[in-house]
């Protein structure tokens, strides 16, 4: 009745690389190339690679598993519960039960002296109750409000564009050591020294890179700007980004001339 998750796992990576171009050991070496060791920076970089979250989560954890499927070993664990069943029974007819009806029959004057047992969990009951109460709201009480604006609540809108707003940002980031960010309502923008040089509109639908240049680089992927944002300069021209793949060496270029000053 259960859902067999090693039979899944097992059609998952037979049609991997017919699916993918590469098999489970290649993208497992793919991984250790990029030097990637935290779960969430593996998940994200699979999904630049065309993986939805969940297959991506699953060759997270298989490779954090050293390599070895996660439900290989599924069907061992049934024999283990039919082993608990029995060991159950053995333990009911034991001696305690049968115990305190020997000393109920016999003896009627020992009476007064087992309702003192039954009062005794009572009264400790009530006491973790009353110790986990307070201990729960405590925490709940000091709840920071969040700020209107911040990056966060800002990538949060670019829903599954959100791995590559982040890839966006760092690589900018790369090119132009020094850069700045400031998230506003729909944008953030790029500075350096005092003055915005580029700004990145963030959409669930993609993400738009506008740069300030006063002429079009060579070999540069860009087109004429169309971007119109409050409390942010014009761009000259603009790139609508829906691929960790567009962000190219020339896009790059384009992005560090605008730094300099267009």
């Amino acid at each position: 009745m259960s859902t067999d998750y090693g039979e899944k796992e097992r059609q998952f990576l037979e049609t991997l690389k017919a699916d993918t171009g590469r098999a489970l050991e290649d993208w497992l070496a793919a991984i250790a190339a990029e030097g990637l060791t935290h779960r969430n920076d593996i998940i994200d970089w699979l999904r630049r690679q065309g993986f939805m979250f969940s297959k991506a989560s699953w060759i997270e954890r298989i490779h954090n598993n050293g390599g070895r499927p996660i439900y290989a070993g599924a069907g061992s664990p049934r024999p283990a519960t039919a082993r608990r069943t029995p060991a159950s029974p053995r333990q009911r007819p034991a001696a305690p039960p049968e115990a305190p009806r020997e000393t109920q029959n016999p003896a009627p004057a020992t009476a007064p002296s087992s309702p003192p047992p039954p009062a005794a969990p009572l009264a400790v009951a009530p006491l973790p109750v009353a110790v986990s109460a307070p201990a729960a709201t405590v925490p709940l009480t000091p709840a920071p409000a969040p700020d209107p604006v911040t990056l966060e609540a800002l990538l949060a809108r670019a829903k599954a564009f959100r791995p590559l707003a982040n890839y966006v940002i760092a690589e900018v980031g790369k090119a132009v050591p020094g850069t700045v960010t400031t998230p506003f309502d729909s944008h953030l923008t790029f500075h350096l020294g005092g003055t915005t040089f580029g700004v990145l509109t963030i959409t669930a639908k993609e993400l738009r890179l506008g740069l300030a240049l006063k002429e079009r680089p060579q070999d540069a992927p860009l087109e004429a700007s169309k971007l119109a944002l409050r409390g942010a300069p014009a761009m000259s021209h603009m790139a609508v980004l829906t691929d960790a793949r567009q962000i190219t060496p020339a896009l790059l270029a384009a992005v560090t001339h605008a730094a300099k000053g267009g």
